[in-house]
């Protein structure tokens, strides 16, 4: 005991101990055991938190690659749909005018044909007035 003495610890410091360790055992029981025990419900619940978040996490990226997986083949549908109206639209446009053409050029024929006649009619008319002019311009002078 003499060298508890010479370092300066006497029988306050096994107070102080005993003290300490009677503390430490309430604490553990009263304070520490149920903090530890909630930590850990706490830990359990949240793996679980966190599994289910990070599956419903998966079945998003799975659901958004799905969509536009769907998307794409819409818009291909769409694009097939378009594209075949189109034809049938510019198919359409060609009947159209080459029928306008078409009767244009009947039109501008017939008016042809019809003013052909017409100056010749005319042309034929004036020769035979040709002669009647004549003899008028020729009486009328020699009078």
């Amino acid at each position: 005991m003499d060298i508890f003495g010479q370092l300066g610890i006497n029988t306050t410091a096994a107070f102080q101990f005993v003290l300490f360790a009677i503390a430490l055992i309430f604490l553990s029981k009263v304070v520490f055991a149920p903090y530890a025990h909630a930590l850990d419900e706490r830990q359990r619940r949240t793996k679980g938190g966190e599994d289910l978040a990070l599956e419903y996490q998966n079945k998003s990226v799975e659901l958004h690659s799905e969509y536009e997986v769907k998307t794409r083949e819409l818009n291909s549908q769409i694009k097939a749909v378009v594209d075949t109206a189109k034809s049938q639209a510019n198919k359409d446009y060609e009947a159209m005018v080459s029928k306008a053409r078409t009767e244009a050029e009947k039109l501008v024929q017939d008016n042809r044909t019809k003013i052909t006649s017409a100056v010749q009619a005319a042309s034929a008319d004036l020769k035979s007035q040709t002669n009647a002019v004549a003899m008028a311009i020729t009486t009328k002078l020699l009078k």
